[in-house]
């Protein structure tokens, strides 16, 4: 059994996997040691992967190298089944790699587009000969929601949960309409040039805490995969376990 722990910037997401088939997945605002050492012991877990957008926590890496046979925390000297043509290897966020192995591991010999949706947008490429070439990074919806009410005087914090129409109408659908709907255009933008450069047949999956969201706005044909570091974690543990 393997257990894999993506640690996000706002959340962790703990999964179990039994070989390749995931068994359990919980989210924790805050992982304790004691919610994790109950899940190791309820599921005889003996390998784990730990990945952290944040500073990786000492204790959990303590107790994950007391409990299971084989531990990684993932980093850039971690060896992966993707090759990284990346010019900084070492500042490439880990939940990056992982996201890459992950899309390479559910579309296996296709150019894919990650569409990672979370409190930073990245959008990363695979390539069908499993290379990582690299990516953008931009602010997520509520990154940008925030940043409009922070940085001026009177505009208020909105949410996209509401009226999303095409010219906002009021200040409200104003500020929706100028996140949201600049986020889709620049999303769909980067999808028709990575296309035209890779080829139409590119696979585009789209992850993280907004991806449904975001996937049900968006006109070309994509796939959602939320738990796509998470298989890519497991694919990386068990590359490492065969080597």
């Amino acid at each position: 059994m393997n257990l894999t722990i993506d640690q996000g910037n706002s959340s962790a997401k703990v999964s179990v996997f039994d070989g390749n088939d995931m068994v359990a997945v919980a989210r924790f605002d805050l992982l304790s040691i004691s919610a994790l050492a109950r899940i190791i012991k309820s599921y005889g877990v003996n390998a784990a992967a730990y990945s952290s957008v944040r500073r990786p926590d000492a204790r959990i890496i303590e107790l994950l190298r007391k409990r299971v046979k084989k531990f990684i925390c993932l980093d850039h000297n971690t060896p992966l089944p993707v090759v990284i043509d990346y010019d900084s290897p070492c500042t490439l966020g880990q939940d990056r790699v992982a996201a890459a192995v992950g899309a390479a591991t559910c579309a296996p010999g296709r150019n894919v587009l990650i569409v990672d949706a979370g409190t930073a947008v990245t959008l990363d490429i695979v390539t069908a000969d499993g290379h990582f070439l690299g990516g953008n990074i931009s602010p997520g919806l509520h990154m940008r929601f925030e940043a409009l009410n922070n940085y001026t005087s009177r505009l208020p914090l909105v949410d996209y949960n509401g009226e999303v129409p095409l010219i906002g109408h009021n200040t409200v659908t104003a500020i929706r309409a100028g996140v949201v709907g600049g986020l889709v255009s620049e999303i769909e933008g980067y999808i028709d040039k990575i296309a035209a450069k890779m080829g139409n047949d590119l696979v585009v999956i789209v992850t993280g805490g907004d991806s449904n969201y975001l996937a049900s706005r968006l006109s070309r044909k994509v796939s959602v995969v939320g738990n796509l570091l998470s298989i890519g974690l497991n694919r990386i543990l068990i590359y490492n376990e065969n080597i």
